[in-house]
């Protein structure tokens, strides 16, 4: 598994990736430069009595944590809103929350606001109106009823205390009595406290549940609001890293999505990765006003011819001429280039002193039949079906240097006969009176060139920088697997022509050395040797 594969968007977009994330980070740094600082304040109740009751039971937590629950969400209504707002003489309150603490009879309450006054403000009076609407907040018709309760549960606690303290006292003379008629008085005495004690404790608990002292359903502070100091945000520096990562993230995935959507090939980096053999030469985009089929023979000096001359070394290096004698040139798409490069390639082979005949195998979108005018000429097809090759066949072009053989009449079933033994018959003639025979096919999208792989010594795939698919290459590399086909290597077509200034210097040195010795004059030095755009 090549990684590489994975994260060559990242490395391909990294400037947009950059670019996002820093714009991200500087546009949240400038928002938060506009924001205030924000202070908390915190308050925090309770529910019930369960805290101050010796001998608390489960009952009475559960019941106290579901209350919680209750007022807690009391807190957030209108009414308590609109109350606290009224208390304050505000026009608006600031953004609070108020939530039961999990497993506790705690509530709290935490205000935010630009003003540490407002915000403290805010939590007390919200939990001062939160208290007026329980039942321990009593009204005043209440409060005599209250009073008379707490007067009689005071009498009561000091007449418990009181017969506490006489039965004790009972028991202990009883200890040091001998006679039988006294002990059984005492005894009776200590009878009849005891029943009165209970007495008393059983009205105690039935006017202590009556009262706020013993409720199960009452509220108070335990933690009053303060004036907070600190501010909690804005938090500058987490704000701007979370948007900066969130910029990144964002835009590689922008990344893969272009990627997936653009299957055009940008750089020879993708073609290695798909097709996995060399790059054998980088072709500059031809300018507009030249013929692009004799620009090696009209621009000896150009650095596009020199990339021919690079293309024919590095082919040299493969075996051309040697153990590669017949040469399939073709492209994944259509109008992809492979025409021209290879009738250049011809021409900056013939100027090596090598015999070069270059085969017309385009049946269907013939280049070369338009531009040398040759419809009415005898051609491949014509030698197929009738196996007569004749010298008319060949034409000779740019003053004898290359020799075509162009399509001729097209067969009926051009992929028969490309695949017949006469094709293969053919291929060994031209071969005993040419050093390469360079064949221009149909690009990969049909057959007749997959066919036509499989009858040659050696393929050269023309890739065309912004317009050939990634897909389509993919699926050209499979077939071209599929038919054993011996795959020398790619060409990168239609490069930006930046990359060609850096060979002018070289070229116009060479050249003004000419014009020292009265062979070309200074205007054709700057002819020849600046860079030609589109």
């Amino acid at each position: 598994m090549d990684l590489k594969t994975y994260y060559a968007p990242l490395l391909k977009w990294w400037w947009m990736i950059l670019a996002a994330g820093l714009i991200a980070a500087a546009a949240s740094f400038i928002i938060t430069l506009g924001q205030p600082a924000m202070y908390q304040s915190r308050t925090t109740l309770i529910i019930g009595q369960s805290l101050t009751n010796p001998n608390p039971n489960t009952s009475q937590f559960f019941l106290e944590q579901q209350l919680a629950s209750i007022y807690a969400d009391m807190a957030t209504r209108e009414p308590v809103r609109k109350a606290a707002m009224e208390a304050l003489n505000l026009s608006w309150i600031p953004q609070y929350t108020a939530r039961a603490l999990p497993d506790t009879q705690l509530i709290e309450i935490t205000v935010t606001d630009s003003d540490p006054v407002r915000a403290q403000a805010v939590a007390a009076e919200l939990a001062k109106q939160l208290i007026k609407r329980g039942p321990s907040a009593a009204q005043d018709d209440d409060l005599e009823r209250q009073a008379f309760i707490n007067q009689q549960l005071s009498t009561l606690e000091k007449n418990i205390s009181d017969t506490t303290d006489e039965i004790t006292k009972l028991k202990t003379e009883l200890g040091s009595l001998n006679s039988a008629s006294q002990i059984t008085e005492t005894q009776q005495k200590i009878n009849a406290l005891e029943n009165k004690l209970t007495s008393l404790q059983e009205n105690y608990s039935r006017l202590l549940s009556s009262s706020s002292r013993g409720a199960l359903n009452t509220l108070g502070v335990i933690e009053p609001a303060e004036i907070p100091t600190r501010p909690i945000g804005p938090n500058r520096l987490i704000t701007v890293v979370t948007s900066m990562l969130i910029g990144f993230a964002l835009a590689a995935a922008s990344a893969y999505i272009i990627e997936w959507i653009d299957q055009a090939i940008h750089s020879s980096g993708e073609v290695d990765r798909i097709l996995q053999k060399p790059l054998l030469g980088e072709i500059p985009r031809f300018p507009k006003d030249v013929e692009p089929l004799s620009y090696v023979n009209d621009e000896p000096f150009s650095p596009i011819t020199d990339s021919f001359r690079s293309l024919r070394t590095n082919l040299e290096f493969s075996g051309l001429g040697n153990t590669v004698k017949t040469l399939l040139i073709s492209s994944p798409g259509d109008s992809e280039g492979k025409t021209t490069i290879a009738i250049n390639l011809a021409l900056s082979l013939a100027k090596a002193k090598k015999r070069v005949i270059v085969i017309d195998a385009d049946f269907y979108k013939s280049e070369l039949d338009e531009k040398f005018q040759l419809k009415n000429k005898k051609g491949l097809g014509d030698l197929l079906q009738d196996g007569k090759i004749g010298k008319e066949c060949l034409i000779p072009l740019f003053k004898n240097q290359v020799f075509l053989l162009p399509s001729g009449t097209t067969p009926p079933n051009p992929s028969e006969q490309l695949g017949s033994q006469e094709m293969l018959r053919t291929l060994e003639m031209l071969k005993e009176v040419a050093d390469v025979i360079i064949i221009d096919g149909p690009p990969f999208i049909i057959s007749d060139a997959l066919i036509l792989s499989a009858r040659v010594d050696g393929v050269l795939v023309v890739v065309s920088m912004g317009k050939s698919r990634r897909d389509v290459l993919q699926k050209t590399k499979s077939q071209l697997i599929r038919a054993n086909a011996n795959i020398l290597g790619y060409i990168m077509n239609g490069i930006s022509p930046k990359s060609a200034t850096y060979y002018s210097h070289y070229y116009y040195a060479g050249v003004k050395k000419e014009s020292s010795n009265g062979k070309i004059t200074e205007k054709e030095i700057k002819d020849r040797t600046s860079p030609k755009t589109s």
